[in-house]
Protein backbone atom coordinates (compact mmCIF):
# COMPACT_ATOMS: atom_id res chain seq x y z
CA UNK A 1 0.00 0.00 0.00
CA UNK A 2 3.12 2.44 0.48
CA UNK A 3 6.76 2.79 0.19
CA UNK A 4 9.23 4.31 2.72
CA UNK A 5 11.82 6.79 2.18
CA UNK A 6 14.71 8.12 3.99
CA UNK A 7 14.36 11.57 4.58
CA UNK A 8 16.44 14.90 5.85
CA UNK A 9 14.85 17.95 6.94
CA UNK A 10 16.45 20.80 5.43
CA UNK A 11 16.40 23.12 7.92
CA UNK A 12 17.82 21.05 11.23
CA UNK A 13 19.32 18.44 9.65
CA UNK A 14 16.95 15.67 11.15
CA UNK A 15 17.10 12.01 9.68
CA UNK A 16 13.34 11.36 9.18
CA UNK A 17 11.66 8.17 7.51
CA UNK A 18 8.22 8.93 5.06
CA UNK A 19 5.67 5.87 4.37
CA UNK A 20 3.92 7.16 1.15
CA UNK A 21 0.77 5.70 -0.62
CA UNK A 22 1.10 4.82 -3.09
CA UNK A 23 -2.20 5.99 -4.61
CA UNK A 24 -3.62 8.96 -4.17
CA UNK A 25 -6.72 9.45 -1.27
CA UNK A 26 -9.31 10.10 -3.57
CA UNK A 27 -8.67 6.61 -5.12
CA UNK A 28 -8.18 4.65 -1.84
CA UNK A 29 -10.13 6.43 1.01
CA UNK A 30 -10.05 3.68 3.36
CA UNK A 31 -6.27 3.01 2.64
CA UNK A 32 -6.13 6.80 3.23
CA UNK A 33 -8.21 6.84 6.24
CA UNK A 34 -5.82 3.90 7.70
CA UNK A 35 -2.55 5.76 7.26
CA UNK A 36 -4.02 8.76 9.20
CA UNK A 37 -5.37 6.76 12.06
CA UNK A 38 -1.95 5.03 12.44
CA UNK A 39 -0.72 8.42 13.44
CA UNK A 40 -3.70 8.65 15.78
CA UNK A 41 -3.34 5.61 17.21
CA UNK A 42 0.75 5.45 18.02
CA UNK A 43 0.29 9.66 19.22
CA UNK A 44 -2.56 7.91 21.84
CA UNK A 45 -0.11 5.18 23.10
CA UNK A 46 2.70 7.63 23.25
CA UNK A 47 5.29 4.91 24.33
CA UNK A 48 9.36 4.33 23.26
CA UNK A 49 8.92 0.64 22.53
CA UNK A 50 6.78 2.33 19.40
CA UNK A 51 7.48 4.11 16.56
CA UNK A 52 7.14 7.69 16.60
CA UNK A 53 5.37 9.45 13.86
CA UNK A 54 6.26 13.64 13.92
CA UNK A 55 2.98 14.39 11.30
CA UNK A 56 1.10 13.80 8.42
CA UNK A 57 0.44 15.56 5.29
CA UNK A 58 -0.49 14.85 1.45
CA UNK A 59 1.77 15.40 -1.66
CA UNK A 60 0.59 18.10 -4.78
CA UNK A 61 -0.47 14.92 -5.98
CA UNK A 62 -2.55 13.79 -3.72
CA UNK A 63 -1.05 10.74 -1.90
CA UNK A 64 -1.01 11.76 2.29
CA UNK A 65 2.49 10.37 3.99
CA UNK A 66 3.67 9.67 7.32
CA UNK A 67 7.00 11.49 8.85
CA UNK A 68 8.49 9.34 11.11
CA UNK A 69 11.07 8.02 13.22
CA UNK A 70 14.17 6.72 11.33
CA UNK A 71 15.22 3.21 12.84
CA UNK A 72 18.59 2.06 12.42
CA UNK A 73 18.88 -1.60 12.96
CA UNK A 74 17.30 -4.64 11.77
CA UNK A 75 13.46 -6.51 11.96
CA UNK A 76 13.29 -9.77 13.75
CA UNK A 77 13.09 -11.67 10.64
CA UNK A 78 16.78 -10.47 9.62
CA UNK A 79 17.86 -10.38 13.21
CA UNK A 80 17.03 -14.13 13.20
CA UNK A 81 18.72 -15.01 10.17
CA UNK A 82 21.94 -13.13 10.87
CA UNK A 83 22.02 -14.68 14.57
CA UNK A 84 20.23 -17.71 14.08
CA UNK A 85 20.42 -19.94 15.90
CA UNK A 86 18.96 -17.17 19.28
CA UNK A 87 20.13 -18.30 22.89
CA UNK A 88 17.09 -19.14 24.77
CA UNK A 89 18.17 -15.88 27.14
CA UNK A 90 18.19 -13.55 24.06
CA UNK A 91 14.63 -14.72 22.75
CA UNK A 92 13.57 -13.84 26.20
CA UNK A 93 15.03 -10.22 25.96
CA UNK A 94 13.15 -9.93 22.44
CA UNK A 95 9.92 -11.34 23.63
CA UNK A 96 10.35 -8.79 26.95
CA UNK A 97 10.90 -6.29 24.14
CA UNK A 98 8.21 -6.64 22.39
CA UNK A 99 5.48 -7.21 25.02
CA UNK A 100 6.28 -3.70 26.81
CA UNK A 101 4.68 -1.45 24.30
CA UNK A 102 2.41 -4.01 23.33
CA UNK A 103 1.04 -3.52 27.05
CA UNK A 104 0.60 -0.09 26.55
CA UNK A 105 -1.23 -0.54 23.49
CA UNK A 106 -3.50 -3.35 25.54
CA UNK A 107 -4.00 -0.65 28.62
CA UNK A 108 -4.95 1.94 25.68
CA UNK A 109 -7.29 0.12 24.29
CA UNK A 110 -5.49 -0.72 20.99
CA UNK A 111 -5.55 -4.17 19.23
CA UNK A 112 -2.19 -4.33 16.88
CA UNK A 113 -3.94 -7.20 15.01
CA UNK A 114 -0.62 -7.60 12.66
CA UNK A 115 2.10 -8.54 14.86
CA UNK A 116 4.87 -10.61 12.76
CA UNK A 117 8.64 -10.69 12.87
CA UNK A 118 9.10 -7.65 10.28
CA UNK A 119 6.54 -5.59 12.26
CA UNK A 120 9.01 -5.91 15.58
CA UNK A 121 12.57 -3.89 14.43
CA UNK A 122 15.83 -4.40 16.82
CA UNK A 123 17.47 -0.80 16.65
CA UNK A 124 20.66 0.67 18.32
CA UNK A 125 19.47 3.82 21.04
CA UNK A 126 22.20 5.41 22.57
CA UNK A 127 24.89 1.93 22.43
CA UNK A 128 21.63 0.07 24.03
CA UNK A 129 19.28 -2.44 22.06
CA UNK A 130 15.86 -1.56 21.86
CA UNK A 131 13.33 -3.35 20.13
CA UNK A 132 10.55 -1.24 18.36
CA UNK A 133 6.83 -2.10 17.30
CA UNK A 134 5.67 -0.76 14.09
CA UNK A 135 3.20 -0.54 11.69
CA UNK A 136 -0.26 0.07 13.54
CA UNK A 137 -2.27 0.58 10.33
CA UNK A 138 -4.63 -2.00 10.68
CA UNK A 139 -4.56 -1.75 14.49
CA UNK A 140 -8.23 -2.04 15.88
CA UNK A 141 -9.89 0.75 18.60
CA UNK A 142 -13.09 -0.17 20.00
CA UNK A 143 -14.03 3.98 20.24
CA UNK A 144 -13.03 4.88 16.77
CA UNK A 145 -15.36 3.87 14.00
CA UNK A 146 -14.40 0.19 12.16
CA UNK A 147 -12.73 0.93 9.01
CA UNK A 148 -12.71 -2.94 8.37
CA UNK A 149 -16.45 -4.78 7.54
CA UNK A 150 -17.32 -7.36 10.10
CA UNK A 151 -17.28 -9.97 7.74
CA UNK A 152 -13.97 -9.08 6.69
CA UNK A 153 -10.50 -9.91 8.60
CA UNK A 154 -7.29 -8.24 8.07
CA UNK A 155 -3.76 -9.67 9.04
CA UNK A 156 -1.23 -12.05 8.43
CA UNK A 157 -2.04 -15.19 8.11
CA UNK A 158 1.04 -16.72 9.22
CA UNK A 159 0.56 -15.07 12.91
CA UNK A 160 -3.48 -15.57 13.12
CA UNK A 161 -5.74 -16.94 15.81
CA UNK A 162 -8.69 -18.62 15.03
CA UNK A 163 -10.78 -16.24 16.40
CA UNK A 164 -9.03 -13.46 14.18
CA UNK A 165 -9.09 -15.70 10.71
CA UNK A 166 -12.87 -15.76 11.70
CA UNK A 167 -13.01 -11.69 11.91
CA UNK A 168 -13.69 -11.33 15.39
CA UNK A 169 -9.88 -9.94 16.81
CA UNK A 170 -9.69 -9.91 20.41
CA UNK A 171 -6.75 -8.43 23.01
CA UNK A 172 -5.86 -12.09 23.24
CA UNK A 173 -5.29 -12.13 19.44
CA UNK A 174 -2.31 -10.58 19.67
CA UNK A 175 -0.93 -12.70 22.45
CA UNK A 176 -1.31 -15.59 19.62
CA UNK A 177 0.93 -13.49 17.39
CA UNK A 178 3.53 -13.37 20.07
CA UNK A 179 3.52 -17.11 20.67
CA UNK A 180 4.01 -17.80 16.77
CA UNK A 181 6.90 -15.20 17.29
CA UNK A 182 8.63 -16.81 20.20
CA UNK A 183 8.13 -20.31 18.30
CA UNK A 184 10.35 -18.41 14.77
CA UNK A 185 12.56 -17.29 17.29
CA UNK A 186 13.53 -20.18 19.71
CA UNK A 187 13.29 -22.72 16.73
CA UNK A 188 14.06 -20.94 13.23
CA UNK A 189 10.55 -22.46 11.92
CA UNK A 190 6.67 -21.32 11.85
CA UNK A 191 5.11 -23.13 14.39
CA UNK A 192 2.89 -24.65 11.50
CA UNK A 193 4.91 -25.49 8.12
CA UNK A 194 2.69 -25.87 5.41
CA UNK A 195 2.93 -25.97 1.31
CA UNK A 196 -0.86 -24.29 1.01
CA UNK A 197 -2.51 -20.93 2.61
CA UNK A 198 -5.62 -23.08 3.29
CA UNK A 199 -3.55 -25.89 5.28
CA UNK A 200 -1.84 -23.50 7.14
CA UNK A 201 -5.61 -21.39 8.51
CA UNK A 202 -7.00 -24.82 9.35
CA UNK A 203 -3.82 -26.08 11.33
CA UNK A 204 -3.95 -22.50 12.87
CA UNK A 205 -7.98 -22.98 13.81
CA UNK A 206 -7.91 -26.42 14.38
CA UNK A 207 -4.37 -28.35 14.88
CA UNK A 208 -2.86 -27.93 18.62
CA UNK A 209 1.20 -27.68 17.87
CA UNK A 210 3.19 -30.70 19.08
CA UNK A 211 5.45 -29.48 22.39
CA UNK A 212 8.33 -26.87 21.89
CA UNK A 213 11.02 -29.51 22.87
CA UNK A 214 10.39 -31.47 19.78
CA UNK A 215 11.52 -28.29 18.18
CA UNK A 216 14.06 -27.29 20.19
CA UNK A 217 15.52 -29.59 23.09
CA UNK A 218 16.84 -27.43 25.53
CA UNK A 219 13.79 -25.26 25.97
CA UNK A 220 13.04 -24.60 29.47
CA UNK A 221 10.10 -26.32 30.53
CA UNK A 222 8.45 -22.65 32.19
CA UNK A 223 9.25 -21.24 28.64
CA UNK A 224 7.42 -23.88 27.19
CA UNK A 225 4.37 -23.73 28.88
CA UNK A 226 3.89 -20.22 28.43
CA UNK A 227 4.53 -20.21 24.52
CA UNK A 228 1.97 -23.11 24.83
CA UNK A 229 -0.76 -20.89 26.75
CA UNK A 230 0.24 -18.38 23.80
CA UNK A 231 -1.06 -20.37 21.20
CA UNK A 232 -4.28 -21.75 23.10
CA UNK A 233 -6.93 -21.95 20.17
CA UNK A 234 -9.54 -20.75 23.03
CA UNK A 235 -8.52 -16.97 23.63
CA UNK A 236 -10.34 -16.74 27.07
CA UNK A 237 -7.29 -19.30 27.89
CA UNK A 238 -4.70 -16.75 26.83
CA UNK A 239 -3.37 -14.21 29.54
CA UNK A 240 -6.26 -11.30 29.04
CA UNK A 241 -3.55 -9.01 27.98
CA UNK A 242 0.13 -8.28 27.48
CA UNK A 243 0.68 -6.64 30.49
CA UNK A 244 0.10 -9.97 32.28
CA UNK A 245 2.09 -12.21 29.30
CA UNK A 246 5.05 -9.85 30.01
CA UNK A 247 5.20 -10.47 34.05
CA UNK A 248 4.89 -14.05 33.68
CA UNK A 249 7.75 -14.14 31.40
CA UNK A 250 9.85 -12.14 33.88
CA UNK A 251 8.74 -14.23 35.97
CA UNK A 252 10.32 -17.33 34.62
CA UNK A 253 13.25 -15.36 33.29
CA UNK A 254 14.21 -14.62 37.29
CA UNK A 255 13.80 -18.77 38.34
CA UNK A 256 15.82 -19.22 34.83
CA UNK A 257 18.72 -16.40 36.00
CA UNK A 258 18.75 -18.79 39.51
CA UNK A 259 19.24 -22.10 37.92
CA UNK A 260 20.72 -21.99 34.72
CA UNK A 261 23.96 -25.11 34.59
CA UNK A 262 26.11 -25.57 31.50
CA UNK A 263 26.89 -29.27 30.17
CA UNK A 264 30.13 -29.58 28.59
CA UNK A 265 29.52 -30.70 24.62
CA UNK A 266 29.64 -34.27 23.85
CA UNK A 267 28.54 -35.34 27.41
CA UNK A 268 25.49 -37.61 27.67
CA UNK A 269 22.73 -36.36 29.61
CA UNK A 270 22.85 -38.77 32.24
CA UNK A 271 26.29 -37.82 33.11
CA UNK A 272 26.86 -36.03 36.36
CA UNK A 273 29.17 -32.96 35.14
CA UNK A 274 26.95 -29.79 35.06
CA UNK A 275 28.33 -26.85 36.67
CA UNK A 276 26.79 -23.41 37.93
CA UNK A 277 27.12 -19.80 35.28
CA UNK A 278 25.98 -16.96 35.42
CA UNK A 279 23.12 -16.51 32.44
CA UNK A 280 24.17 -15.10 29.34
CA UNK A 281 27.80 -16.60 29.84
CA UNK A 282 28.73 -18.98 27.11
CA UNK A 283 31.13 -21.91 28.01
CA UNK A 284 33.89 -22.75 25.62
CA UNK A 285 32.55 -25.47 23.43
CA UNK A 286 29.42 -25.96 25.70
CA UNK A 287 25.88 -26.01 25.47
CA UNK A 288 23.56 -23.90 27.75
CA UNK A 289 20.58 -26.25 29.66
CA UNK A 290 17.85 -24.30 31.62
CA UNK A 291 16.62 -26.34 34.93
CA UNK A 292 13.50 -23.85 36.26
CA UNK A 293 12.47 -24.26 40.05
CA UNK A 294 9.52 -24.41 40.14
CA UNK A 295 -12.81 -27.87 8.81
CA UNK A 296 -13.38 -24.37 7.57
CA UNK A 297 -11.56 -22.72 4.92
CA UNK A 298 -11.16 -18.66 5.53
CA UNK A 299 -12.14 -16.39 2.47
CA UNK A 300 -8.39 -15.07 1.52
CA UNK A 301 -6.22 -13.22 -0.49
CA UNK A 302 -2.97 -13.11 -0.82
CA UNK A 303 -1.16 -9.99 -0.33
CA UNK A 304 2.04 -9.64 -2.11
CA UNK A 305 3.23 -6.63 -0.18
CA UNK A 306 5.20 -9.07 2.69
CA UNK A 307 6.91 -12.61 1.97
CA UNK A 308 3.92 -15.02 0.92
CA UNK A 309 4.76 -17.06 4.25
CA UNK A 310 2.77 -15.29 6.71
CA UNK A 311 0.48 -12.70 4.71
CA UNK A 312 -2.84 -12.40 3.72
CA UNK A 313 -5.83 -9.99 3.55
CA UNK A 314 -9.30 -11.58 4.19
CA UNK A 315 -10.69 -8.16 3.55
CA UNK A 316 5.36 1.70 30.49
CA UNK A 317 7.89 1.60 32.26
CA UNK A 318 9.19 -1.82 33.10
CA UNK A 319 6.86 -2.98 35.63
CA UNK A 320 8.54 -5.11 38.36
CA UNK A 321 7.18 -7.62 40.96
Amino acid sequence: MGEVYEAVHPLIGKHVAIKVMRTPASEALVEARRLLEEARVVNAIRHPGIIDIFGANVLPDGRPFLVMELLEGQSFQDYLKAHAPLDVVDVISLLDGLLEPLAAAHRAGIIHRDLKPTNVFVSSVGGARKVKLLDFGIAHRADREKLTAPEVTVGSLGFMGPEQLHGKPVTQSDLYAVGCVAWLLLTGKPVFPYTAMGELARNHMLTVPPPLRTARRDTPPALEAWVARLLEKDAARRPPNAFEALLSLRLLADDLDESTVVQPAGADEDDDVTLAIPVGARAPEAVTRHVPRVESKPSATLDDDDDPENTVRVIPTRPRR
